[in-house]
């Protein structure tokens, strides 16, 4: 699966290997943990779990990596959010630049699927251009 991703195009970001935060975990094990994802990823892209990384794991980890924030957090994960309100989280915090957040994972896949397709409806029927980050 992870090669196929690649192969269509799609880029990826290291996020360490078991989703640490980073608050919660002392520096040397979390450093530990975006190696080992390292080892699989290959990228220069690092995203904090959570947004969270404490100010010395950051410097660590800016020796190696572009660290990469959002400024949209759809809340797809949130399986008390209704599918409309995911979306409403989106639409109307878009500008120029922005990182929107969706997940791929089982709990976000009914969210997902109704407020991914129509985010990218939105942004191209006005005219906003989705990049990869380079």
């Amino acid at each position: 699966m992870f090669q196929r991703i690649l192969q269509e195009g799609h880029q990826v970001g290291n996020h360490t290997y078991n989703h640490l935060k980073g608050w919660d975990t002392n520096d040397e094990v979390y450093i530990d943990n975006v190696t080992q994802c390292q080892e699989l990823t290959q990228t220069d892209l690092f995203r904090p779990p959570y947004a969270k990384a404490t100010k010395s794991q950051l410097k660590k980890l800016y020796k190696n990596y572009r660290v990469v924030m959002w400024d949209i957090m759809s809340g797809d994960f949130d399986q008390k959010l209704s599918p409309e309100k995911c979306l409403e989280n989106v639409l109307p915090n878009i500008q120029n630049g922005s990182i929107i957040i969706f997940h791929d994972n089982i709990k976000a896949i009914p969210r997902v699927e109704y407020a991914l397709p129509r985010t990218i409806e939105f942004l191209l029927a006005n005219q906003y251009q989705i990049v990869r980050l380079e």
